[in-house]
């Protein structure tokens, strides 16, 4: 079987800079600049190097009511992007390292599910930011990095602060090929077995004394043995029911590609026996 496959990072057009405070959502507006730090950020990555994007978000806004405080944000990455391919997330709000939890105040939500309150797909930053620029904690500095590099394009982010969510700007970001994907279904007959150790145990009760007539009041020595202890033995049939799933995780490995003659033009494709499209 032959593909025809386009192995490069592509660039659509896009922003490096957004400003949300010139869009009013309703009669609020969530005043934040977005920016992706082009210094910090790897978005060509060399052979063995991760992707990288690191996010700038600055509060540019006024202390009264008309503007809001960034409550979180997400930004819709591609996709087709898993949560195992992102790794290395780093928050820093005021020069501050922030404890990043993932799937707690970081989370990807993969379409259909979505962040209930914006209603937008993507990678969620749960971090609070202040809308005015004038201390430490206005400022927020969000990277991630990607095991595989994905085209850059525009993505978009949602904003959300004071129960309203801004949603109508574009950033450049990690975002989806317009190329297309040929998918295949594999399939392999495999035979799962695993060893099951079973360790019975047994727990007492509550030990119960019950005293049989009264005591004796006797002279002299006891009778026995000092500090001595008395055995017998209790057993019990059981049966132990053992529930086992069995399963699978398929993960892909390296790409083997075979390259063709490169033409000019739209891609055609070869016939059943192999010719035509790059004059093989």
């Amino acid at each position: 079987m032959i593909f025809l496959i386009s192995v490069s990072i592509a660039q659509a057009q896009c922003d490096n800079r957004i400003d949300y405070s010139q869009v009013p959502v309703g009669d609020r507006i969530i005043p934040f600049v977005v920016e992706l730090d082009t210094n910090l950020s790897i978005q060509f990555p060399a052979p063995g190097q991760n992707q990288r994007f690191c996010y700038r978000l600055t509060g540019v806004g006024q202390d009264n009511s008309t503007f809001v405080d960034l409550s979180h944000w997400v930004l819709s990455i591609c996709p087709n992007i898993r949560l195992d391919q992102i790794t290395n997330v780093t928050v820093t709000i005021g020069g501050v390292e922030q404890t990043v939890i993932i799937g707690d105040n970081v989370e990807l939500f993969v379409p259909p599910n979505t962040d209930p309150p914006t209603g937008c797909s993507g990678l969620k930053f749960d971090f609070e930011l202040n809308k005015v620029l004038d201390g430490e904690d206005s400022v927020g500095v969000f990277c991630f990095e990607l095991t595989s590099p994905f085209p850059i394009g525009p993505v978009v982010v949602c904003l959300n602060g004071g129960q309203e969510t801004a949603s109508s700007l574009s950033i450049c970001g990690p975002a989806c090929s317009e190329t297309e994907v040929c998918e295949v279904i594999a399939s392999q007959l495999v035979n799962v077995c695993v060893p099951i150790t079973v360790t019975p145990f047994a727990d007492t009760g509550t030990v119960t004394t019950v005293c049989c007539g009264d005591p004796v009041v006797n002279g002299g020595d006891c009778v026995g043995e000092i500090n001595g202890t008395c055995e017998f033995t209790v057993s019990q049939l059981i049966c132990v029911q053992v529930p086992v799933n069995f399963g699978a995780n398929a993960a892909p490995g390296a790409t083997f590609v075979q390259c063709r003659d490169a033409t000019d033009g739209e891609c055609v494709c070869p016939d059943e026996n192999g010719n035509g499209g790059d004059g093989g």
